[in-house]
C-alpha cells in the first residue's frame, strides 16, 4: 500500500475511500482488517462508526505482520470475523493491488462461496508497476540489486471475485463518482440484504367460507 506513482500513497487513498464507505453504512455493522503476511483484525463488527473511524485512522504499514502478501489468510480472517448466522447478509470488501505471493486466495474465496459470502474486490494501484519505498522512506526497496516493483494485478482480483460470486471493481480506472466505496456499497453490497429480505416475503392464503 505504500508504492506511489503519484501522491497520495495507496494506503492513504484506501483509508479515504473507507471513510466514504463508513458514511454510507446507515446502521449496518462493519469490521476492519489489515493484512500483509497475515490478516490482523483492527476493529470487530460494530455499528460504532466513531470507533471504526478512530481504528481506521490508526492503520499503518505496521498494523499487520511483515512478510509476503497472503490474500488467502486475509480472506479467512475476514470470514472468522463475520457472524455465520447472518451469512446471507454478509459480504467482504477486499482492497488490494492483487499481489498474492502465498497463492491461497482462490481456495479462501471458494470457502467464502460455500458460505454464500461474496467478495467484492477493489483494485488499487498501477498496472504498469511502481517501486516500494525503503525503510528511509526515500530510496526504493532492493532485491538482488534491483528495485522491488509492485503492480495492480486485475486478473487475480477478478478471479477472487468470480470464485466467490462477487464482483471486481478497479478503483483507479473508472469515473471517481462511481468508484468511491460509498457508491460501491450502495449499488452492490446493500442489494444483498434487499434481495434476501425480498426472498423472505411469503404469500399467505387463508381459506374463507360463506
Amino acid at each position: 500500500m505504500l508504492p506511489r506513482a503519484r501522491p497520495p500513497t495507496r494506503l492513504c487513498r484506501a483509508k479515504a475511500s473507507i471513510m466514504d464507505l463508513i458514511a454510507a453504512l446507515e446502521g449496518d455493522r462493519a469490521a476492519l482488517l489489515a493484512f500483509r503476511s497475515k490478516g490482523s483484525l483492527i476493529c470487530p463488527l460494530t455499528t460504532d462508526y466513531a470507533f471504526l473511524r478512530q481504528a481506521l485512522d490508526g492503520v499503518s504499514p505496521d498494523s499487520a505482520p511483515r512478510g509476503e502478501t497472503d490474500l488467502g489468510d486475509a480472506i479467512r480472517k475476514a470470514l472468522e470475523a463475520l457472524d455465520p448466522a447472518l451469512d446471507e447478509y454478509n459480504a467482504i470488501l477486499l482492497i488490494s493491488d492483487g499481489e498474492d505471493l502465498k497463492g491461497g486466495a482462490l481456495d479462501a474465496a471458494r470457502e467464502a462461496a460455500r458460505r454464500n459470502i461474496p467478495i467484492f474486490t477493489v483494485g488499487i494501484g498501477d498496472p504498469a508497476g511502481a517501486t516500494i519505498p525503503g525503510e528511509d522512506g526515500k530510496s526504493a526497496q532492493q532485491f538482488q540489486g534491483a528495485p522491488v516493483q509492485t503492480r495492480l494485478m486485475d486478473e487475480t482480483l477478478t478471479a477472487i471475485a468470480q470464485a466467490s460470486n462477487g464482483r471486481y471493481i478497479p478503483l483507479g480506472t473508472a469515473g471517481t463518482a462511481h468508484t468511491t466505496l460509498g457508491s460501491i456499497y450502495r449499488r452492490h453490497l446493500r442489494t444483498i440484504a434487499a434481495k434476501e429480505q425480498q426472498e423472505l416475503i411469503e404469500n399467505r392464503y387463508q381459506e374463507r367460507y360463506q
